[in-house]
C-alpha cells in the first residue's frame, strides 16, 4: 500500500470519509489553506497536516488537551515519524492537560514544558520542515468545539518552515523534560 493511501485511510479514521478527496491532494506547489472553528474545519485541517508528515513533526502549544490530536500524533509516531512537542508549563497543569502529555510521553513522544516566558503562547506544527500550521487554535477540545479559532497551513514553503523550526528549537532548548505521572 502506498503512503498516500495509508495517509488517506488515517485521515478518514480521524475525521470521516468527507476528507478522502483532499487527503492525497497535497502537491509539491506552495499553497495556503485556512479554516475556522467551531465546526468549520479547523481541527480537520490540523489533522490533515499531521497526517501529511513522512519524517518529522514539531509541535509548539500553549494549552494541550485534545484527545483527537494526541491520537493523530501517536499514529504518526507509530508510522515512523519523529514527533516532538513543547508546551507552556503553566498552561498545562490541569487534569486533561496532564493526561494528554502523559499519553504522548508514554507513547514515546519526547515532550518538554517551557516556563521562561509569562506565557509560551505559540500554537504551530511543522511537518517535514516543509509545511507550517499556525493560528489561534489551541490543541484542545474547546478550540475545536466551542471557541472561535482560526487555522492556517502554508504547504511547501521550506523557508517559512525553517524559520519556524529555528524558533521551535530555541523553545525546545529552554524547556524541561515532561515526565509521566504514571
Amino acid at each position: 500500500m502506498n503512503s498516500k493511501v495509508i495517509k488517506a485511510a488515517l485521515l478518514i479514521a480521524f475525521i470521516g470519509s468527507s476528507a478522502f478527496a483532499t487527503a492525497s491532494n497535497i502537491s509539491a506547489a506552495p499553497a495556503v489553506e485556512n479554516a475556522f472553528s467551531p465546526k468549520q474545519g479547523a481541527e480537520q485541517l490540523v489533522l490533515r497536516q499531521i497526517v501529511s508528515a513522512d519524517r518529522t513533526l514539531r509541535v509548539a502549544a500553549y494549552s494541550f488537551t485534545s484527545p483527537v490530536i494526541v491520537k493523530a500524533l501517536l499514529a504518526a509516531k507509530k508510522r515512523g515519524v519523529d514527533v516532538k512537542v513543547v508546551v507552556d508549563e503553566q498552561g498545562n497543569k490541569g487534569k486533561a492537560n496532564i493526561a494528554a502529555l502523559n499519553l504522548l510521553v508514554n507513547g514515546g513522544i519526547p515532550t518538554r514544558t517551557v516556563s521562561a516566558y509569562a506565557i509560551h503562547h505559540d500554537k504551530y506544527i511543522i511537518a517535514d520542515n516543509r509545511h507550517v500550521q499556525t493560528g489561534s487554535f489551541n490543541y484542545s477540545q474547546a478550540a475545536a468545539k466551542s471557541n472561535s479559532e482560526n487555522v492556517i497551513v502554508v504547504w511547501n514553503n521550506q523557508e517559512l518552515a525553517t524559520s519556524y523550526s529555528k524558533h521551535w528549537l530555541s523553545r525546545w532548548n529552554q524547556g524541561k523534560t515532561f515526565r509521566s505521572s504514571y
